[in-house]
């Protein structure tokens, strides 16, 4: 009895002791909670630390590059007379950032930025805020125009601070001052139509008139950053074929899409390309080889599902490099505004052209197998 009464008495003094200086639970939540904040904290710290050092260390190597390379061809006196400073920074720039490995883009950005800061230190060449372009291959940007004198001229200030070889308007059905305006400010090629041919069959005139290597294609309705281009152009470079805008981000869940988006989907998924999901050459800004159009078909571009549909089974690679957001952004019109507008009638009568295409090259299935039946049986 003793032991046992003594047993309860050293229980209830450690449940006693426990309540006493045990901390509530509550406590160590709120002190876990700020433990993982602070970790979270101190992660996200690191890698903006890492990061900014990384992009230092590129910045001075840059600098220090683009002073060299402009004293070497001083010394040298290797400038070529038929090219612009600009190209010739732009030229300089790609023979030191081939040497090195590919940098993240904010890195890139910040890195070419410094390489022309240090290149004109020696050459006393104003850059600007220009974007150098990493590539030697000659760029052309086609822009298909009509009524836009209220963005047409941000447009041109976003071209012009790329390094291209050529920039070409194709200005169609235009009633406004667009065409006035590109001519005061811009020393582009002016393509003028006064009927209105449509985007995709002014993309298809721009591409065989281009003289690039790389073409890259714009609506001159809204600017683009210089900055969102270049990844584009970087895909061609690399060696892609087609490099087209991902908008995959910018459509939500399936079940909210519309039927333009739907049918994108389904002429993709029915060439195997699924990982492309509702990518299309009907969504601008969009890259491609000077090659590849050739080989498509230039008045095949005027029809860029059914472009797209050739492009595949031609063998031609294409991804999505990069995205640009052209659905929040695009410019609201009577015609494309609405769940049944004509614009999105057109769209959706283009596919239906491409799906044609594509019956012809893989058969009424598609590249869908039939698991369920067995024809065979049938055959006699």
């Amino acid at each position: 009895m003793a032991n046992r009464k003594r047993r309860r008495i050293a229980k209830g003094f450690s449940n006693s002791f426990r309540r006493k200086f045990k901390p509530p639970r509550k406590s160590i939540r709120k002190k876990k909670r700020n433990y993982d904040h602070e970790t979270e904290f101190s992660q996200t710290s690191r890698k903006q630390l890492n990061t900014e050092r990384v992009s230092n260390y590129w910045k001075e190597r840059a600098y220090t590059a683009g002073y060299q390379a402009a004293t070497a061809e001083e010394s040298s006196r290797s400038v070529e007379k038929e090219m612009s400073p600009y190209q010739q920074v732009n030229k300089s720039w790609n023979h030191w950032y081939h040497s090195v490995k590919p940098l993240p883009w904010p890195v890139y950005y910040a890195t070419a930025a410094k390489f022309a800061e240090g290149y004109c230190k020696h050459s006393k060449v104003y850059f600007g805020n220009r974007v150098l372009l990493p590539t030697d291959k000659t760029v052309a940007a086609i822009v298909m125009v009509m009524n836009e004198k209220d963005t047409i001229l941000q447009v041109i200030e976003q071209l012009h601070r790329m390094t291209l070889h050529e920039i070409i308007f194709v200005v169609n059905g235009s009633t406004d001052e667009s065409f006035e305006m590109i001519r005061n400010q811009s020393n582009a090629i002016i393509v003028h139509y006064q009927q209105a041919l449509g985007h995709d069959v002014g993309r298809a005139i721009g591409a065989k008139l281009a003289d690039s290597d790389i073409l890259l294609f714009l609506d001159g309705d809204f600017p683009v950053l210089a900055e969102h281009l270049v990844p584009f152009i970087d895909a061609v470079e690399r060696g892609m074929d087609i490099a087209l805008n991902n908008i995959s981000p910018y459509i939500g869940l399936f079940s909210g899409r519309d039927y333009v988006t739907t049918v994108k989907e389904f002429i993709n998924r029915s060439m195997s390309r699924e990982d492309l999901e509702a990518n299309s050459l009907t969504a601008v800004p969009h890259a491609m080889r000077k090659e590849a159009a050739r080989i498509i078909g230039y008045g095949n571009l005027a029809v860029p599902p059914k472009a797209q549909v050739i492009a595949m089974e031609k063998g031609l690679s294409i991804n999505a490099p990069a995205s640009v957001d052209v659905i929040t952004r695009n410019r609201l019109r009577t015609r494309n505004v609405g769940p049944y507008n004509s614009v999105s009638d057109m769209i959706i009568g283009d596919h239906i052209e491409a799906l044609k295409t594509v019956i012809d090259l893989k058969g009424p299935r598609l590249s869908f197998p039939d698991q369920i039946r067995h024809r065979q049986i049938t055959k006699v």
